[in-house]
């Protein structure tokens, strides 16, 4: 094998023609399906807790599943949408005077029927999500580990950022897809989109029992959090596009939460890990700055 400086040119043709051409090709693609849950900004799983405590503005329906704990629900300046309570909830406590939900609050069968089966498709969505193989494996990242990405599916350690960046790349149709094993702090930090991707689009599956901490006013969110047995706090007029679906849920300090149009299923090409393997040659698929 030569390192003559010809080899290795050859070698990167080879890979991006093969990816280019299996790109190419229509074929299978891999979907995930949010199901019912999609319908939610905000759902608290069965047999967790959820606070709201103060939001500057709530965009979408809120699901408070069976056996949920939630003693406090006040302080919403503006709630567009619905407060959907299953019959058999832990506790459900509001202020009506500050808590005031555009489409009411809702509690009979056929809402029970929906948080059952939004709980369903949650569990579904993520056990497919962590099934799925990742293009990269990106460890734990800390403070100056901002980062830049396709679309593509990305296993993640733990994430510690404070004034960090994460780039999505794509099309509106384009999947971002991470899997995460550890605990994540975003403070400060902006989840950006370019090239027409969207906040539906970008999912964060966690996968353990862990905290979930999103604050700080500087700090821009795109994306939906699934956390079957995560506790997410989720604090201060950060800006967040997107869903939380988890199990413990504490939203407060002037909060808002924009909820996504609607995209329960997107899907992910099967050919993107080889045309990732041939950009990886070149090292200009996945870029990691430091400062």
């Amino acid at each position: 094998m030569s390192l003559n400086g010809t080899m290795i040119p050859k070698l990167s043709a080879v890979l991006l023609s093969a990816a280019m051409l299996a790109y190419a090709i229509p074929a299978q693609s891999a979907t995930f399906d949010l199901g019912t849950a999609g319908g939610f900004t905000v759902l608290g799983l069965d047999n967790g807790s959820v606070i709201i405590n103060s939001a500057t503005s709530i965009t979408g329906d809120v699901g408070y599943s069976r056996g949920v704990t939630s003693n406090t629900n006040q302080k919403v300046e503006t709630f567009s949408g619905t407060a959907r309570v299953h019959t058999a909830v832990g506790s459900f406590t509001a202020t009506p005077a500050s808590f005031q939900p555009s489409g009411g609050v809702q509690s009979d069968a056929a809402n029970d029927a929906l948080l059952d089966q939004a709980n369903s498709d949650a569990a579904a969505a993520s056990a497919a999500l962590a099934a799925l193989t990742p293009v990269t494996i990106l460890g734990n990242l800390g403070d100056n580990d901002s980062f830049s990405v396709g679309a593509g599916v990305y296993s993640i350690g733990s994430l510690n950022f404070k004034e960090d960046t994460i780039t999505l790349t794509g099309s509106d149709t384009d999947t971002f897809i991470f899997n995460v094993s550890g605990s994540f702090d975003f403070s400060n930090s902006q989840i950006l989109l370019q090239g027409g991707a969207i906040a539906a689009n970008v999912i964060f599956n966690f996968l353990n029992a862990v905290d979930i901490n999103i604050n700080k006013e500087g700090t821009l969110f795109n994306g939906t959090i699934l956390a079957l047995n995560g506790n997410v706090d989720y604090h201060n007029p950060a800006t967040f596009n997107g869903r939380i679906i988890a199990r413990d849920i504490n939203l407060h300090s002037s909060f808002n939460i924009n909820g996504p149009t609607t995209i329960t299923s997107v899907p992910v090409p099967a050919a993107l890990p080889l045309l990732t393997a041939a950009m990886a040659v070149f090292g200009i698929f996945f870029q990691r700055r430091r400062f």
